[in-house]
């Protein structure tokens, strides 16, 4: 029955001329393509006005029928209002085989033409296979080498789309993917991605996923990966900075497969490691830690190279030793030496770990110059000249400073006095000082007409000489007279020009009468004092003492060697001699003296019972005057005719004749205590 449908269907539209004229039957409405998922229900449209002809759908040029129910095909229906020219095809749960072109066709009368719709192409998506990894879930690649990945999903219509990722993140380069014909328009999908795996992919994971329209989400597969790859290795100094003296330990830390590091905690180690000191292989120094003791400041900057090997190669890494120490100088110039107008530049280099800090301030001020190995001055002149100091600072290293001299050349500086003195009668000399550089080549003075640089002019003599600082023009003047005392012109010449100075001569003033008295009664005045200081301090003493046996006899003499008259008696302690002359008796009482001065009374010799003390005559054989000894020099008075007198002289004048004085001061107690 379908096939003779088909056949009357053919014949009727024989002749048909294509797509109909547009006088009558026309399409009011024609097919779309469209695509579905497999097992969906899909509807072709089909309006027709002025329906004449029989109206049929085909498949790929194959006509289905023109009844509605379409006999043969019962998932296709036509449907529609007829009296409105509506046929539309309706294929319900889609298969893989209803995929194909479709037409709506209207058959020719003996009036109309016979007119076919636009090709409508019905897709069906089908899913593909699960996808795929051919390497299998774990892939060993080596660190560097290219390795290809593959990754398929077969049976999709369309090929599935296949996507890669790492560790989450998307894979964009290095993939090739290409289709395969499945057969029944099926395809496989198979994408290739060429890795380049790091050190740093070992362990991380791929995914492949794929997807196409017949899938509501994705599917995906995975593989890690196994990255084979030579040791890892960073070298680390503990301490960090080492300071010069103490010990240092290098750690040799590497992260290798096949491997592993051998660590504090303990592992296995598949590494094998070798020290080298700038490139020199340490014969025995294969472990992970390498230990310097007593590092040197030449040790800085060195070179440690730690070598670690496994099955796959060998890899390296160095570490260049910081050892901290104080600054050290390399470059100095010592001294700089310049015209005046020109620059000048300062050099003083240091070594230091870490680099000092280098400062300039010229000797003797705080003021900071400037920084770093050297010191400009654009243009100098004569006030630049002295020291500087550079001084290197390491911090917790200590800082060392040197010294550098500018010396600008210039015109002569004399630094002499502009008013000199002498006294009248007397020699006298005049100073010139040029005291800057170049050295003089020429000194000379002038006045009255008169000039000489060296040599004697009368009573004038000239002479010049080297000193510190400089070098020196000395006139000297024989027996200075009251025309003396005038202005003296000193004129000193270098290479660079030359500079003169007035010096006035003047007359010294002698010194006053007033000031010399005043200074002789001040000193007198001062040894006063001390002396009553002294005697004070004695009495109090004395008191402490009162409870000992001692007996203290005291004699107070005067400055011009007379005893003062007595104030005490002898005072007896045990009074009940009876009771005393059953006790042991003491032993005799030591007596000590103490000597005081009074300069109210010269005339001492007539109030004494001890008589003047001899004088007593120091090595050398002379007298020196109390009055004119340390603590008073009075150029102007001369007592030699009085004996110095003094607390040791009088001590032991008193010792060589003790026992008749003290005799005799038994007899006259005078200012004499028994205690």
């Amino acid at each position: 029955m379908r096939l003779l449908t088909t056949i009357v269907a053919s014949l009727a539209l024989a002749g048909l001329v294509a797509r109909g004229s547009a006088q009558d039957q026309s399409f009011r409405e024609e097919p779309d393509s469209v695509a579905v998922r497999q097992g969906e229900t899909v509807t072709l449209t089909c309006a027709i006005d002025n329906v004449a002809g029989i109206v049929q759908w085909t498949k790929d040029n194959f006509a289905l029928g023109s009844d509605r129910e379409l006999p043969g095909y019962p998932r296709f229906t036509i449907t529609g209002d007829v009296n409105r020219g509506e046929y539309n095809l309706v294929v319900q749960d889609t298969l893989l085989e209803d995929d194909g072109t479709y037409q709506c066709q209207a058959s020719p009368t003996e009036n109309q033409q016979g007119i076919r719709s636009q090709n409508a192409q019905l897709t069906i998506y089908l899913p593909p296979d699960d996808p795929v990894i051919e390497e299998g879930s774990s892939v060993s690649v080596i660190a560097g080498q290219p390795k290809n990945v593959t990754c398929r999903a077969d049976n999709g219509k369309p090929a599935a789309t296949l996507t890669w990722w790492k560790d989450g993140q998307e894979i964009t380069e290095g993939i090739t993917y290409i289709t395969e014909d499945a057969g029944e328009k099926r395809q496989n999908g198979v994408s290739i991605l060429t890795l380049n795996p790091s050190v740093d992919d070992h362990g991380k994971v791929l995914t492949c996923r794929s997807s196409n329209p017949a899938m509501d989400g994705n599917k995906e597969t995975t593989t890690q990966l196994n990255v084979e790859h030579t040791p890892v290795v960073v070298v680390q100094s503990n301490p960090p900075l080492v300071e010069e003296g103490s010990s240092v330990s290098l750690s040799c830390e590497s992260r290798a497969n096949p491997g592993e590091v051998r660590s504090s905690s303990g592992s296995r180690n598949d590494v094998n490691y070798q020290w080298k000191k700038d490139g020199v292989v340490l014969a025995g120094e294969n472990g992970q830690v390498l230990r310097l003791n007593n590092v040197r400041r030449e040790d800085n900057l060195q070179v440690f190279t730690c070598d670690a090997t496994n099955a796959v190669g060998t890899n390296s890494a160095n570490i260049t030793l910081s050892v901290q120490y104080g600054p050290e100088p390399l470059k100095t110039t010592e001294q700089v030496i310049v015209d005046r107008g020109t620059s000048a530049t300062l050099v003083c280099q240091w070594s230091g770990n870490p680099s000092p800090t280098i400062m300039w301030a010229k000797k003797g001020s705080s003021s900071v110059l400037g920084t770093g190995d050297t010191l400009t001055f654009p243009i100098v002149d004569q006030s630049h000249s002295g020291a500087y100091e550079c001084t290197a600072v390491v911090p917790g290293s200590g800082e060392d400073s040197r010294e550098v001299v500018l010396v600008v050349n210039g015109p002569p500086i004399i630094s002499s006095f502009e008013v000199q003195y002498a006294s009248s009668g007397a020699e006298g000399q005049i100073e010139c000082l040029s005291s800057n550089s170049p050295p003089p080549s020429r000194m000379a003075w002038t006045w009255n007409g008169i000039m000489l640089d060296t040599g004697t002019e009368g009573r004038f003599t000239a002479e010049q000489r080297d000193v510190h600082g400089g070098r020196l023009s000395v006139l000297t003047v024989s027996k200075v007279q009251a025309a003396d005392f005038a202005d003296y012109n000193c004129t000193v010449w270098n290479r660079l020009g030359l500079t003169s100075k007035i010096i006035t001569l003047r007359q010294k003033e002698p010194l006053p009468l007033a000031a010399i008295v005043g200074g002789a009664v001040a000193g007198l005045v001062l040894i006063l004092v001390i002396v009553l200081l002294v005697f004070v301090f004695c009495h109090r003493r004395r008191k402490k003492q009162g409870a000992s046996n001692e007996s203290i006899t005291r004699l107070e003499v005067r400055a011009d060697g007379q005893e003062t008259p007595p104030k005490e008696k002898v005072e007896i302690i045990h009074r009940d001699h009876e009771a005393a002359k059953d006790k042991v008796p003491p032993p005799p009482p030591q007596r000590k003296y103490y000597i005081t001065a009074d300069y109210d009374d010269r005339d001492y010799s007539s109030k004494t019972s001890l008589g003047a003390p001899p004088p007593w005559t120091p090595p050398g054989g002379t007298y020196q005057d109390y009055k004119n000894g340390n603590l008073y020099s009075n150029p102007y008075n001369n007592y030699s005719s009085y004996p110095a007198v003094s607390e040791h002289s009088y001590e032991r004048a008193s010792i060589a004749s003790r026992a008749s004085r003290a005799s005799e001061a038994q007899k006259k107690p005078r200012m004499m205590t028994h205690v």
